[in-house]
């Protein structure tokens, strides 16, 4: 693929995904609504009623709750400024299938090489992996949000959500930092033109 009808590609793929991002967050939005309207009363109201948390309690959450926002706020920060944000918009992987892009990933923690034409897509693949590394700060304080949120409130409803967001942030990040080693070692493995996995200028 040339790299003008790469690029093109690339800014095709990016516009589906957000697209399809906006179409499922309005569709669990409505289908929400909808079930809301028509449970009318069903669900217990103690759910989500607030409950009376110690003063120390409260404090302990409020403190969490705004460091968890900090660490939110300096992880996106460092995401921007280290380029990776950049990176991983305009990177070649965009144009290549989802059922690839796992094909990619799977090969790179293999440490594997089926064909050297594949080679440039594992660096890149390699390289995102890693980049990913920058995204547990705001794992973390997302966490750290919620935590706060629920010492706040104390309704059952947090606890539940803390519960679920925990589970899967703690899933996310474990499979982050177990594939970033794993990464780094196809990279010095396998080196090659930087350019490999630098942004394709797209805009």
């Amino acid at each position: 693929m040339d790299s003008d009808a790469e690029r093109r590609e690339i800014r095709r793929k990016r516009r589906r995904f957000r697209l399809l991002l906006v179409g499922t967050v309005l569709a669990f939005g409505l289908v929400s609504l909808l079930v809301g309207l028509a449970a009318g009363g069903a669900f217990p109201g103690s759910w989500v009623e607030r409950g009376d948390p110690p003063t120390g309690v409260a404090v302990t959450g409020a403190v969490l709750a705004v460091l968890g926002l900090v660490l939110e706020i300096v992880g996106l920060v460092g995401l921007v400024r280290s380029g990776s944000y950049r990176a991983d918009r305009e990177s070649r992987l965009w144009a290549v299938s989802f059922r690839r892009r796992r094909e990619l990933v799977r090969a790179v923690r293999r440490g594997v090489v089926d064909s050297p034409d594949d080679l440039p897509f594992l660096r890149t693949a390699a390289a995102q992996m890693v980049r990913l590394r920058r995204q547990i700060p705001i794992i973390g304080g997302l966490v750290t949000l919620n935590l706060g949120q629920l010492l706040l409130s104390l309704a059952p409803m947090w606890f539940l959500l803390f519960g679920v967001t925990s589970v899967m942030f703690a899933i996310g990040s474990w499979q982050i930092l177990r594939d970033a080693p794993r990464a780094e070692a196809f990279l010095r493995k396998h080196p090659g033109d930087p350019a490999v996995t630098a942004p394709t200028g797209s805009r």
